[in-house]
């Protein structure tokens, strides 16, 4: 609400499937711009070599396949807002390219000599620590700071417990409508267990689980039966099965306990990530090599 109204270029940082680009949206919607284009580019799934084109445009003729010109994010948004996700993405030649954009407010289509005025707000996300990006030379410092004239950490859904029914409710009446279903809701006794499932995925895990426990529920209401094995198999951890297991008598008990508790959360957040290393690592606030050597200590097969 205090950011909206401002020209201020917003970094946003969170996970993903957090929620950044909701942020985004809200951004543009309470902003002067209102009534102007909101332009969303995934930085991340834009092959490298098409980067230049796809933010600026080209011209018919510049390179192999450019059958016909082509108009770029920037000039799409022209008055408007430009979102780019996943930021951290781009290579740093296209950084440099768009920084000077940024600067000058104008763009050169690729193939074109001429450069074209263009007026947009930037509202720029990433999943990853830009400032650690920065140190270690893969982001530009300059970069970096014209995008954090006011940046936002967005916490996961974990994090925010509050938002995790907020969404859920949201979420059943988009699915009703898509499946036409009639579900009012959470059943309570399922409430606290959405509240301790971690929720790695953030709002796009809880939206599919919402989208197949509405297909799924034969009630009014989605109860347990309806859940996906994933927080089943959480529920059951985390109803103490583990410590159970740890109650008789020994002289190693708790380091037992806390390396078995160890190797199950390696186990989960592997399965949650779909045995996704890099991420898994990430999510544990572990390297790659010391998920690898953990991997390796507890003989968990892949």
């Amino acid at each position: 609400e205090t950011v909206a109204p401002t020209d201020l270029a917003v970094l946003i940082e969170g996970e993903t499937g957090s929620g950044k680009e909701y942020i985004a949206r809200y951004i543009h919607s309470r902003s002067p711009r209102k009534n102007h284009p909101f332009i969303a580019l995934d930085c991340g799934a834009i092959p490298k070599d098409l980067a230049n084109s796809e933010l600026f445009g080209h011209i018919k003729g510049s390179f192999t396949g450019a059958i016909k010109d082509k108009t770029g994010v920037f000039e799409e948004a022209h008055e408007g807002t430009l979102f780019l996700d996943e930021i951290g993405n781009l290579s740093y030649d296209i950084q440099v390219k768009l920084l000077r954009s940024l600067q000058e407010k104008s763009i050169t289509r690729v193939g074109d000599v001429k450069s074209k005025h263009v007026d947009v707000r930037i509202i720029a996300a990433t999943n990853e620590n830009l400032l650690k990006e920065v140190e270690q030379n893969t982001f530009r410092e300059d970069l970096y700071h014209r995008l954090n004239e006011f940046k936002m950490l967005l916490p996961p859904l974990r994090e925010r417990t509050e938002d995790i029914l907020l969404f859920g409710d949201f979420f059943i009446k988009v699915a009703n409508a898509r499946l036409n279903k009639n579900i009012e809701g959470f059943d309570e006794k399922l409430i606290p267990v959405l509240k301790k499932y971690p929720w790695y995925g953030n709002l796009r895990e809880l939206r599919n689980v919402v989208n197949r426990a509405v297909l799924l529920s034969t009630n009014s209401t989605i109860d347990f039966s309806c859940l996906p094995p994933d927080i089943i198999h959480h529920e059951k951890h985390a109803e103490g099965e583990l410590v159970e297991s740890f109650t008789e008598e020994g002289p190693n008990r708790l380091k037992d306990a806390s390396n078995e508790f160890e190797k199950q959360l390696i186990i989960n957040t592997l399965k949650d990530t779909n045995f996704n290393k890099s991420k898994a690592a990430r999510l544990l606030k572990i390297d790659r090599k010391t998920l690898y050597n953990k991997i390796k200590q507890y003989n968990i097969e892949i």
